[in-house]
């Protein structure tokens, strides 16, 4: 958010958890997800070889049980696939929502669409949860990654975020590695197998006019 008055940059990390105590999370989400449609359909972004975009839900959204009516209804809105969403649910929300958590993420999975943990690190890493999850992709949080370019951290957080790619990669799922942000990082992942990167590296969060540029 922005506030061009007094505070500037407002960052996710301060207002959704105010948003998610206060019940606005779920009119906030609703209206991602529409702008999120309506710039896919608009813009055709596919023709410029877009496979899928993104989209954060709160962990609070996931206790809906209308979720599933919703979020189909507004792809058939603007006639996009399900296939061409990617829902992500943060590693902790996943855990502390897990019975509606897997009940909307059945439902959406048989209308197609796909799932996403984020923030892979940060939270509870309940392993034995992840290798039983209906995600088809999980998100590495950059706290897992910088550590790797270190000195004084680099040996044990490499042990780390090997072993961790090389449990994914061994579960089927796809990886994404956040915070992106050197050459060096790059060539690092890459080698480990990491098949997609995310990060300032290659852009910082851009408005539709310079992403479609």
């Amino acid at each position: 958010m922005k506030d061009t008055e007094t505070m500037g940059y407002i960052s996710p990390e301060l207002f959704i958890p105010i948003a998610e105590e206060n019940g606005m999370i779920h009119e906030l989400g609703n209206e991602v997800f529409r702008k999120v449609c309506r710039f896919a359909s608009e813009n055709k972004l596919e023709d410029y070889g877009v496979h899928y975009i993104e989209v954060n839900l709160s962990g609070a959204q996931f206790m809906d049980d209308k979720l599933n009516e919703l979020l189909s209804n507004r792809v058939k809105e603007y006639n996009i696939s399900p296939e061409f969403i990617n829902l992500e649910i943060t590693e902790t929300a996943s855990v502390e929502t897990a019975a509606m958590l897997e009940y909307n993420m059945y439902r959406l999975k048989e209308k197609h669409f796909k799932f996403s943990m984020d923030d892979f690190g940060t939270g509870y890493s309940n392993l034995a949860k992840i290798a039983h999850s209906n995600f088809d992709m999980i998100k590495l949080d950059k706290s897992l990654i910088w550590p790797c370019f270190d000195k004084f951290t680099e040996k044990e957080a490499r042990i780390i975020l090997e072993s961790s790619v090389d449990m994914i990669l061994k579960l089927g799922k796809d990886i994404v590695a956040e915070g992106v942000e050197t050459k060096e990082q790059v060539d690092y992942l890459t080698k480990l197998g990491v098949e997609y990167l995310q990060g300032f590296y290659f852009s910082k969060a851009l408005p539709e006019d310079k992403y479609l540029e």
